[in-house]
């Protein structure tokens, strides 16, 4: 499985709007099944997530501590390609 992490350490740089987009194509483009996580505790992504009728790309809730675990369990589920949105700050 692949990660891509859309991190940054400024807010407001655009990192929710690229990770869904990536995330989309990815999906259409062949490259799934794809996996998204929100990590900022803003929450955007989700909301946007929640709001489409699309079922792809998947939405993992996890928190930034379980993330590790919820990355083995994504690898057994076949999961390809896993975006996260980052909050903005270094942790």
């Amino acid at each position: 499985m692949h990660v891509l992490a859309v991190a940054s350490q400024k807010g407001g740089p655009g990192k929710t709007t690229l990770a869904a987009h990536l995330a989309v194509q990815a999906e259409l483009s062949g490259a799934g099944p794809v996996a998204l996580v929100d990590t900022d505790p803003q929450g955007s992504l989700s909301e946007w997530w929640n709001s489409r009728e699309a079922d792809a790309p998947v939405f993992v809730r996890t928190t930034v501590e379980r993330l590790p675990e919820d990355i083995r369990r994504m690898v057994a589920f076949g999961i390809k390609l896993l975006v996260i949105d980052t909050p903005p700050a270094i942790t």
